[in-house]
């Protein structure tokens, strides 16, 4: 995996979850794209880097999300962490298990996301974080295929077509 098209992907992802993704919210609620992009580096590139990349997209996230600063920097490095540890063990180390992972982080970062806000005492309305994990979380699923696709390395002796 190049670290290169991982930082363009995360990139690419905050352009369309600031810029393009409020456009088309439904109910205020959008997908997570930075969390599937940070999930799909993990599952690509493994633990380590996993934490970095996740950081950097809560991080991000946080500066122009309007919340209390930390909490995606908290939530998204510990899911994508998790994530990648768990696929280093069978039955998840298989294509099988990759959407199954995502599927984990995006339930796990609203749960963990959800938490923080109890705690910090300003939570959503719960019909709207039901209402992103029925919206959200599917599409977030998908996006991470995505990039999963786009950062997994070409294989030794690939010739395109």
């Amino acid at each position: 995996m190049s670290y290169l098209r991982a930082a363009l992907a995360v990139v690419v992802a905050f352009l369309l979850q600031t810029a393009v993704l409020p456009v088309f919210a439904v109910e205020g609620i959008t997908p997570d794209f930075l969390l599937a992009t940070a999930a799909g580096v993990a599952l690509v590139a493994g633990p380590g880097p996993a934490i970095g990349f996740g950081v950097a997209a809560g991080l991000l996230q946080d500066s122009f999300s309007g919340g209390l600063v930390g909490m995606n920097g908290f939530s998204k490095p510990l899911v994508v962490f998790l994530a990648a540890r768990a696929r280093e063990h069978p039955p998840l180390d298989t294509r099988a298990g990759v959407p199954l992972l995502l599927l984990f982080a995006g339930a796990a970062d609203l749960a963990i996301l959800w938490a923080l806000g109890e705690v910090a005492g300003f939570t959503a309305i719960p019909a709207r974080e039901l209402g992103a994990a029925g919206f959200g979380i599917p599409i977030t699923v998908t996006y991470g295929l995505l990039m999963v696709r786009f950062l997994r390395p070409k294989p030794v002796g690939y010739q395109p077509s």
